[in-house]
């Protein structure tokens, strides 16, 4: 950890001097193997270990402890509206519901017939409707019986519904705030899409935006503000969009920023899953 502070304090004095030379950057837990599904849920911050299949709480208070494990290499996470923990799951190749006795309940693992790749990050809609995406990453070419990479979504009577089969690692997802909006990444293409919601489904399709040249990791979970703003964990760290897709400013993280959750109070707080170490980065008052 020491270390890890060390390059945070380096790459901050010698950065440009812009708005994001004043975020504030903090480790509140390390030691993990590949951190994920950033969630801030009953005041604290969950989120997964995907080879360790564990589910981890933080609280200022009293640290990190582990929630559920295993939990079937769950990533991506979410709350249903009464409360209960929704998983994308890369082992069990679903999305399951952690019901209050512990036990799991699958509420989607195949589409027409066909076993799921590897779920990978969720998200809800007021309407209950779920959004996810289906990327291989977890799962062998020989193991694939889906002839492609899905976003979906999961209706409240239990229907799946196929979005778009045409990108080729579908990633994170979110919904902007009037859920009007749909995003998501296309991980090693690094881009971001966007699709219009209505009562009549997902249409218009468009590309939102996207990094130039390539890099050894994608992009991949994103939050969004109440104001639009996008944050997009990607191969450098976290991009911040506005909500036309012009690029805002980039904040610059060590190793492979994978995901990231907002907790808007004050001001705008980042809970960054890094590779083996969670961030809290306390936002300036422009962002």
């Amino acid at each position: 950890m020491k270390n890890k502070l060390l390059w945070i304090v380096f790459l901050l004095a010698f950065m440009p001097l812009t708005e994001a030379q004043e975020h504030k950057v903090e480790v509140i837990s390390e030691g993990h193997q590949f951190t994920e599904g950033p969630l801030w849920h009953a005041d604290a911050l969950w989120f997964s270990d995907i080879p360790a299949s564990t589910i981890y709480r933080w609280q200022p208070e009293t640290g990190t402890e582990v929630a559920v494990r295993p939990s079937s290499g769950a990533n991506g996470l979410i709350v249903d509206a009464d409360g209960n923990l929704l998983m994308a799951q890369h082992n069990a190749r679903r999305i399951a519901r952690l019901n209050a006795d512990g036990t799991q309940t699958s509420l989607a693992d195949a589409y027409e017939g066909k076993r799921l790749n590897s779920p990978n990050d969720l998200v809800l809609g007021e309407n209950g409707v779920l959004y996810f995406t289906d990327p291989p990453f977890a799962v062998s070419e020989e193991e694939q019986e889906l002839a492609f990479a899905g976003v979906f979504a999961l209706s409240t009577t239990g229907e799946l519904t196929l979005i778009d089969d045409q990108l080729h690692r579908p990633n994170g997802i979110i919904l902007s705030p009037d859920e009007q909006t749909l995003y998501v990444t296309d991980a090693y293409r690094w881009q971001i899409f966007a699709y219009d919601v209505s009562a009549a489904g997902i249409t218009n399709k468009r590309l939102f935006a996207e990094l130039e040249g390539e890099y050894d990791q994608g992009m991949d979970g994103m939050a969004v503000a109440a104001d639009g703003t996008l944050y997009v964990a990607g191969p450098e760290g976290i991009y911040v969009y506005d909500a036309s897709g012009d690029l805002l400013e980039t904040i610059a993280l060590p190793d492979f920023t994978a995901n990231v959750t907002l907790v808007e109070t004050d001001g705008r707080v980042l809970y960054v899953t890094n590779q083996t170490e969670i961030f809290k980065i306390t936002l300036n008052s422009t962002n």
